[in-house]
């Protein structure tokens, strides 16, 4: 069965989690796997993909997985999700083994998925049972004091090696605990024992820090956090909580330790450093977003390319095949107009890839600011008249030049694509009896306004004006490939300049380009 989510980019990030994890949709089919759930669960990725992820699951959660997912979507009602839990999962061959389940939640291209990171603690629970072993065996052994003063003295002997064996127990476990620390903690929260490879790592003697406060170690801001599980924790419950600090992320388990009867005096304090696994996490989501955002680029490239490029074909075609029609003397005036309609829509056309081919460059680092010197008044006269064959009738260009330093040093290719682009919008979206004007001013920069009486642009589309192939919601009708302010502005920050606008809905649009003659090295490319 294919994967719903392109996981392929990223499965290094999975084959590197000492954790399985897996990715499901929200029928709870499993469509992603790493290396790590395979060995972990005995499966291989082909058993897995596809089928039901209640599959891993011992009754009654079995039968019970797909009313948990479907409750939560109804209601939101998270049992698991974004919570976390220590459950019991199944093997391939039928053995059951204890997990930490942390479950969250995702959207790509509008479609939700539950990413699902499984934390096996058989070999927690092991080290539990044994310390639980050792306390029931001390406790034992306190109840036959009352046999006699010998058996009295045998037992303190017992009860003193027990000890040291649990003391050698830990010391066992916590020397060579990879990231992070192993403490057990009085009812004062003074420790009684610590240990961890990256206490030692960081240079730290454990044997110093016995007998100290551990709320007195760590930092203030997650110190009401750690006392309040561990508070929990001498209360009989099996604390599991995050906390960050010193730029890394802790998983923290406390344990309670029973020493006498019902009694918890001490609690068992684990602390593992999860930093580089929450940061391949986020990598994952991250990678995600923009992969969609990708997919959402390349999907509005294809609509808009195809309309774009089919509208002024099969006008160019139908013209075209009506001039073969027209062979008479008299179908001259017919024969020009269809002929003047097929130069529009070449030039259309000619237009369309040169935004392509601008974009292409630019992306490439091939478009360079190369200032000459140049007569603004005549060079804006050029442009107002290159313009001219999109006027639509009774369209009037106004040129108003208040500027009062005429010779510039510009680049002319930058900034004739600028102005080409702004004029062409202002007359393509204005009316046909529109008036465009373009207003020069200068004082300590040069500004150059085209200014507009067409449709406007709303609040909503202003946001997203500068986005590659974004077209303002009531443009849809007029041709434009949402490529020509976006090519503006990186022109603009090559050239070193920078540009402003209003605008309002039926009113019109003034846009500005301010340049201030300064060459900016960090803009030159």
């Amino acid at each position: 069965m294919a994967n719903e989510v392109n996981h392929t980019p990223y499965q290094s990030v999975f084959k590197a989690s000492i954790d399985a994890i897996f990715v499901i949709n929200t029928r709870g089919i499993i469509i992603d796997v790493n290396q790590a759930g395979q060995k972990l669960f005995g499966y291989s990725a082909e058993e897995l993909l596809g089928n039901n992820i209640s599959m891993l699951m011992d009754e009654p959660h079995h039968s019970a997985h797909d009313s948990y997912l479907t409750n939560y979507q109804k209601t939101g009602n998270a049992k698991i999700i974004g919570i976390g839990r220590e459950v019991e999962a199944l093997k391939k061959d039928g053995s059951k083994f204890p997990i930490r389940l942390a479950v969250s939640e995702f959207t790509d291209s509008g479609v939700t998925y539950y990413t699902g990171v499984i934390h096996d603690l058989t070999y927690e629970h092991a080290i539990r049972e044994k310390l639980q072993e050792y306390s029931l065996k001390l406790e034992q052994k306190v109840q036959e004091r009352t046999e006699s003063l010998k058996q009295e003295i045998q037992l303190k002997e017992e009860a003193q090696k027990a000890l040291v064996d649990s003391q050698q127990l830990y010391e066992a476990i916590a020397t060579n605990f990879p990231n992070g620390t192993i403490s057990v903690l009085d009812r004062d929260l003074n420790i009684v024992f610590i240990e961890g490879a990256e206490l030692r790592d960081n240079g730290v003697n454990t044997s110093k820090l016995v007998g100290k406060n551990y709320i007195d170690l760590i930092p203030e801001e997650v110190v009401d956090e750690c006392k309040l599980n561990i508070e929990h924790a001498f209360e009989g419950e099996y604390q599991v909580f995050e906390i960050s600090y010193r730029n890394n992320i802790y998983l923290a388990r406390t344990v309670p330790l029973y020493q006498s009867g019902q009694t918890v005096d001490q609690v068992l304090h684990v602390e593992i450093n999860i930093t580089s696994q929450k940061r391949a996490e986020q990598e994952i989501y991250n990678a995600l977003n923009k992969e969609k955002q990708l997919n959402e680029l390349k999907s509005r490239f294809v609509s808009m390319a195809s309309h774009e490029f089919r509208t002024p074909l099969s006008s160019v075609l139908s013209s075209a095949s009506l001039i073969a029609r027209y062979d008479k003397e008299e179908d001259q005036e017919k024969r020009i107009r269809h002929v003047n309609k097929i130069k529009s829509n070449v030039k259309n056309l000619n237009m369309i890839l040169n935004d392509f081919l601008s974009l292409e460059k630019i992306e490439g680092g091939l478009v360079q600011n190369n200032p000459q010197e140049l007569i603004l008044s005549d060079f804006l006269r050029d442009v107002v008249e290159e313009n001219e064959a999109l006027q639509k009738p009774d369209q009037n260009v106004i040129l108003e030049l208040n500027h009062v330093q005429d010779e510039i040093k510009i680049d002319p290719f930058l900034l004739r694509n600028i102005l080409n682009n702004l004029i062409s919008n202002a007359l393509k979206y204005s009316k046909e009896n529109g008036e465009v004007r373009i207003v020069t001013n200068d004082s300590e920069e040069l500004k150059i306004t085209i200014i507009d009486n067409g449709i406007g642009i709303s609040e909503a589309d202003q946001q997203q004006l500068f986005t590659r192939f974004y077209r303002a919601s009531n443009s849809t009708n007029i041709q434009g490939t949402g490529l020509g302010l976006n090519i503006v502005k990186r022109y603009l920050d090559i050239l070193g300049g920078t540009i402003t606008f209003t605008s309002k809905i039926d009113q019109g649009s003034s846009f500005t380009i301010h340049y201030d003659g300064k060459e900016d090295s960090d803009n030159r490319r």
